[in-house]
């Protein structure tokens, strides 16, 4: 009753209650699914409740059928403290249209920025560190969110060495990094910019002379100073927020 009967899932909101053929009873598709588990080894759960916390309202979420499923089939996706944004966001649009006021839509007030910086400058050899900030352009605290970069792999040295890579996503020419949330288990306040990703990356004499002067005599190669660097930011419930540049500018070799 505390959503209207809907789905609490933001990307679903579904209608969960309507009329049966034999009146006057009800259709009913909603589950209250727990946030976390009612016992160990379920979905989520926390050692540290007690049982009645478990039991209680505050540890529950109105959901579809569906999106019960899939929470409860995928919990490292779907976290706590998802499930929490989700519950409380549904309330707060179910209170809005109770009041008149227009309901509220899924606004992902964040900015991701990337830029770039010398490490160690040596005429046969540049380092740099490129780095990735997230910024909060909203009214609250944000946070279960995780950002994907992808940058050419030719460009960095024993990417397995940072902890934010991923080898089964990264190929040959592609080196793949993911942090979350859930690793700085930190939120970012409203107008606070935080770094989220620090990749060091180098430009040496002989990078440059192959990719840079003898490219245009290659047939069939893709230029590496036009090779993407990408961000991606990932906020649970929303559309993701991608900024995109060549690798050319960031290197002034």
């Amino acid at each position: 009753m505390r959503v209207g009967v809907r789905c609490s899932n933001l990307l679903c909101r579904k209608l969960t209650t309507g009329p049966r053929t034999e009146s006057p009873h009800i259709i009913n598709i909603g589950v209250g699914a727990h946030i976390t588990a009612a016992s160990p080894g379920g979905p989520r759960y926390d050692l540290s409740l007690s049982s009645q916390q478990r039991e209680s309202a505050e540890n529950g979420i109105w959901l579809c059928q569906n999106c019960a499923k899939l929470i409860d089939n995928d919990a490292e996706r779907y976290p706590a403290e998802v499930l929490r944004e989700w519950k409380a966001k549904a309330e707060a649009s179910a209170l809005a249209e109770l009041e008149g006021r227009a309901a509220l839509q899924p606004d992902l007030s964040a900015e991701i920025d990337m830029s770039y910086v010398n490490k160690r400058i040596t005429g046969e050899r540049h380092d740099y560190s490129i780095r990735v900030t997230l910024t909060n352009r909203g009214t609250e605290p944000f946070g279960a969110y995780h950002i994907d970069l992808l940058m050419p792999a030719l460009v960095v040295s024993s990417p397995e060495a940072q902890p934010s890579y991923v080898r089964e996503n990264s190929t040959r020419d592609v080196a793949f990094f993911r942090v979350s949330s859930r690793d700085s288990e930190q939120q970012i306040y409203p107008g606070d910019t935080k770094l989220v990703i620090s990749i060091p990356y180098y430009m040496d004499r002989n990078i440059y002379w192959e990719n840079h002067i003898h490219w245009p005599n290659r047939r069939n190669r893709v230029d590496l100073f036009k090779q993407p660097v990408k961000a991606t930011l990932y906020h649970y419930g929303f559309r993701p927020l991608t900024l995109e540049r060549c690798f050319g500018e960031f290197q002034i070799f």
